[in-house]
């Protein structure tokens, strides 16, 4: 073969590659953007996506020795004001800034969200740690929270691994009496826990909120999520969802495909929010008839109150 021919052959080649590479990019989109959901127009979901009123600010709480320990994203105090509680557990080998932007919308609906630097945080350790370091805060007269903190109000949620130390937080700990709802997203399948994280629903006695999505199928299947509701004690008000299109980190930047009832569910148990209610309690409520959710159930939802 000539020199010219075999320049013109890896030119064709070359283009035929790049034409095959733009359209696998295109499709992947397709895929993608077809799965994101489109919130029904006033329905309970899409208003608690949308930012809350109040205006936010960011505390970071750091180590005598410079370590960063904690960041806390709350309300723009306005006179006597308290706010409920909010503990976040991240997914393995996150911090705070992986899910800044649902953190910062969660306290624009009035929660205090307390965050810690731990990439660890399955046992529930360090999530119960940062509810007690507000606790002790709110006692402080010196401190930025003092007399901010709603005490009965201490509501969990965490991603991954953050999801198996919220449960572990509430069941394990004495401080976890204080918790009055928890929350799991993408909650691990059991054979990808360490040991020391393995988690037990039947020891949950608070509502209990499991959000997964249908293209988690690796971490946290359906199958996954039912035990945990399955196995959660037969008293307690628990329920599940799996967003369409949901992989296992939709939940990080701004919340995705979870972030309205997550906040809408947090509202509910922790402010007694009656719109937010709607959207869980019983079987006409709101999710169990959102075709943006697939494998949505429900225990003990009807007539609770927080």
């Amino acid at each position: 073969m000539s020199v010219l021919k075999k320049r013109k052959w890896i030119l064709w080649l070359s283009a035929l590659f790049l034409i095959i590479a733009i359209s696998i990019t295109i499709f992947l989109q397709i895929i993608i953007h077809s799965n994101v959901p489109v919130l029904a127009v006033g329905s309970i979901e899409q208003q608690y996506a949308e930012q809350g009123s109040y205006s936010v600010k960011v505390e970071e709480v750091t180590s005598t020795s410079r370590e960063a320990l904690f960041r806390i994203y709350y309300p723009t105090f306005q006179g006597d004001e308290s706010y409920p509680i909010i503990s976040w557990g991240n997914g393995t080998d996150a911090s705070p800034d992986r899910y800044d932007e649902l953190l910062t919308h969660l306290a624009s609906w009035g929660f205090i969200v307390i965050d810690s630097y731990s990439k660890t945080t399955g046992t529930g350790k360090e999530i119960v740690a940062a509810i007690d370091y507000l606790i002790n805060e709110n006692q402080l007269a010196n401190s930025l929270f003092y007399q901010k903190i709603q005490m009965e109000r201490i509501g969990v949620a965490g991603h991954s691994q953050g999801s198996t130390g919220v449960i572990n937080a509430h069941t394990n700990y004495k401080s976890g009496s204080l918790i009055k709802t928890v929350v799991s997203i993408a909650l691990p399948d059991l054979k990808h826990c360490d040991p020391e994280d393995v988690y037990d629903t039947s020891r949950i006695t608070v509502p209990f909120f499991i959000m997964g999505g249908t293209r988690d199928f690796l971490i946290s299947p359906v199958s996954t999520n039912k035990l945990a509701l399955h196995t959660t004690n037969a008293s307690t008000p628990v329920m599940m969802g799996m967003a369409k299109g949901a992989a296992h980190t939709a939940i990080e930047s701004n919340g995705g495909n979870h972030r309205g009832y997550l906040t809408a569910w947090m509202r509910y148990w922790l402010l007694d929010d009656q719109e937010a209610m709607k959207a869980f309690q019983g079987d006409s409520s709101e999710m169990m008839h959102n075709t943006n959710w697939e494998d949505v159930i429900q225990a003990n939802m009807d007539d609770t109150t927080p």
